[in-house]
């Protein structure tokens, strides 16, 4: 992890104000795993169905973590924890054994799986966010306590379905992190983010200005075996967000939305 001393010495050369403005500090600490979000968003994907190629998870994190700091949030959900200590690649993919992660070589990192959990904590740490993420499966979750221990003060960590955690949920959310769900067969994760989308918008769960980021919009795996719509997971969630309050903010290999 960079020292954020560093850091805040560094932005203090770059950037022209003398009021280090800390969203550039989350910039700063994202930009240390730019080139393995972008190739864990591009490797082993068939982009020649698309009019053009989407812009890679880097970018839309890098948004949606700035807008989080310019609104000033605090509340962080998301459903479908980090859960594997490497890429699958490697032996050891989904796989509890501990000894397989190592924390210190990040090329190692299950990064086409985008890393979340792991990436949030850390390059929001210095805004201290309330972070909360959530999965069906106890080993998942187990993984991810172990993967995110530098930040675990952050971090609530819940084994429940997103749609009984949300259900359940008490509170408003600045960030919706939405990643459950398989990529085939794509329909019954399709269905399964519809009934998360009408639970967030008949609950009113995110705050007015808050954001939603659908992760793996435009995976192109689906389109192998006869998905035929472009949105794949999101194909009837995203409508449904933007009948009920919600704009585009950003449409690239994720979808980042707001709440109007």
């Amino acid at each position: 992890m960079i020292k954020k001393t560093a850091l805040m010495a560094l932005s203090s050369i770059l950037l022209p104000s003398t009021t280090l403005l800390s969203w550039h500090l989350s910039t700063l600490k994202l930009n240390r795993y730019k080139t393995y979000l972008e190739n864990g968003t591009y490797d082993h994907q068939d982009w020649s169905k698309l009019k053009r190629k989407p812009l890679s998870r880097y970018d839309t994190f890098k948004r949606a973590f700035e807008e989080f700091e310019k609104m000033n949030g605090h509340i962080i959900v998301e459903l479908g924890t980090t859960r594997s200590f490497v890429h699958g690649a490697l032996e050891g993919c989904n796989n509890s054994n501990p000894k397989y992660w190592t924390p210190d070589k990040p090329d190692r990192w299950d990064w086409g799986a985008g890393c979340f959990t792991r990436v949030v904590s850390e390059c929001l740490e210095h805004v201290k966010p309330e972070i909360h993420t959530v999965d069906l499966e106890a080993a998942h979750i187990n993984r991810c306590k172990l993967i995110t221990q530098e930040f675990n003060h952050l971090i609530s960590y819940h084994v429940t379905s997103s749609e009984a955690y949300l259900k359940h949920c008490r509170f408003q959310i600045d960030l919706l992190y939405l990643d459950t769900g398989d990529m085939t067969p794509i329909e019954p994760t399709a269905q399964l983010h519809l009934r998360e989308a009408k639970i967030v918008v008949e609950r009113d769960l995110i705050r007015t200005g808050g954001l939603i980021l659908i992760d793996d919009v435009r995976n192109q795996t689906p389109k192998k075996f006869g998905e035929t719509s472009d949105y794949g997971k999101a194909k009837y969630s995203l409508p449904y967000f933007l009948e009920n309050g919600f704009e585009m903010v950003l449409d690239e290999y994720q979808i980042l939305l707001r709440k109007k």
